[in-house]
């Protein structure tokens, strides 16, 4: 005779069950045994007591139902929670404790309905309990640091539309740029100045520790980056500071770098960005060094008009210009170490690895080539004003 099979309160299911009736006051005892245990839960801004109360109904009833069999695993709830405490601030460790605790008062439960500890319908409910537990706490984990991730973008793009606000031209409405000041943190006294950085390489970041660096030297600072481009606003209490920080940015940052003249107001900063672009702009192409704006007034100018700068250039030095690369090479190098030296063939030749009478023989050829004599002081100015050209905009 085959034997009937188990009643269903025999089984580990039947166990489970009951507590679907009694999950409410299971939810109201877990809440106060959470804020009793973590200090996380008591500031009123994170969580409310009806969205706490909410969350714990909502993740016992699934984890309950699914030990009874009622369903499978349901990890809405989980998420949903997982999410709730990211948006709010609750720390992730406040987060995998509140689910440990869940887990034992659901056991406290279990063993309590059982017919004691030799129950043997307890270890199995003891296992899959537990499998549970990690598996809901797993998933509110996931759903945590994926709204961590988002928020993290969105606060960033926040930041970065109030950044490009600083550098917008509100001469109609100043209280813009105090307004975007205030909510970066950035005082609306002191001294400032304006970064513009020409990347070498198109995407490429700025250095992590660059923002540390100018701190540590009292100047703080903002950037806007683009594809090809970075722009800063150095902010300070002295100007001092920011003298200090054009250093550091000579040192950490690849690309040319202009910083703007100093000044005090916050109005002033879209005018300081136009120097700072075209201080950038005045950097020989590889040279590792930042030009302040007003440093090297002929580069500005020459930036400024580069197609008249390069028909000037090609006006002078055409005749150099056409060689072969090789040969224009060798007098341009030349004239650049020359003027570099102040007129010493001596000091040019030793650059240069050559003898002086070499560099002599070379602007001779200049001289030969073009009609303009380095001796002569009007023919000289013309072949520097056209050697910067070159050296800046290119041949």
């Amino acid at each position: 005779m085959t034997a009937p099979p188990p009643s269903t309160t025999e089984t580990p299911l039947g166990l489970a069950e009951p507590l679907l009736d009694s999950v409410e006051a299971m939810a109201v005892e877990l809440v106060g045994r959470i804020v009793g245990a973590d200090r996380s839960y008591a500031d009123p801004g994170l969580l409310t007591a009806e969205e706490l109360e909410q969350a714990c109904l909502d993740n016992l009833t699934a984890i309950i139902s699914t030990l009874a069999g009622a369903e499978p695993p349901r990890l809405h709830a989980a998420r949903a929670v997982g999410r709730l405490k990211a948006e709010r601030g609750v720390p992730i460790a406040a987060l995998l404790h509140a689910y440990r605790l869940g887990g034992r008062l659901t056991w406290e439960q279990l063993t309590a309905r059982s017919a004691g500890p030799g129950d043997p319908r307890l270890h199995d409910l003891a296992t899959e309990l537990w499998e549970l537990v990690d598996t809901f706490s797993d998933a509110a984990v996931e759903a945590y640091h994926e709204t961590e991730i988002m928020l993290a973008h969105v606060d960033a793009q926040a930041q970065n539309r109030l950044i490009r606000t600083l550098f917008d031209d509100h001469s109609d409405n100043p209280a813009h740029t105090l307004t975007a000041l205030r909510k970066l943190g950035l005082s609306e006294n002191g001294t400032f100045a304006v970064v513009s950085i020409e990347t070498t390489d198109p995407g490429a970041t700025l250095p992590g520790s660059l923002v540390t660096a100018l701190r540590d030297l009292g100047a703080r600072s903002v950037w806007d980056s683009q594809i090809d481009s970075h722009t800063g606003l150095l902010s300070s209490t002295t100007p001092a500071a920011v003298e200090r920080a054009a250093d550091t940015l000579a040192e950490l940052v690849d690309g040319r770098a202009g910083l703007s003249a100093a000044f005090t107001s916050p109005t002033a900063i879209p005018r300081a960005l136009t120097e700072a672009r075209l201080a950038a702009r005045s950097v020989r192409p590889g040279a590792r060094t930042v030009v302040r704006f007003g440093a090297d007034p002929l580069a500005h100018l020459l930036v400024t008009v580069p197609e008249a700068s390069r028909r000037a250039a090609g006006q002078i030095l055409g005749p150099v210009l056409r060689l072969p690369a090789p040969d224009r090479d060798d007098l341009i190098a030349a004239l650049d170490a020359w003027y570099r030296h102040r007129g010493s063939t001596a000091a040019a030749a030793d650059e240069l690895h050559c003898h002086r009478n070499t560099v002599r023989y070379r602007l001779r050829k200049i001289r030969d080539l073009t009609g303009r004599d380095t001796a002569d002081p009007v023919h000289s100015a013309e072949l520097y004003l056209a050697l910067q050209a070159v050296t800046l905009l290119g041949p």
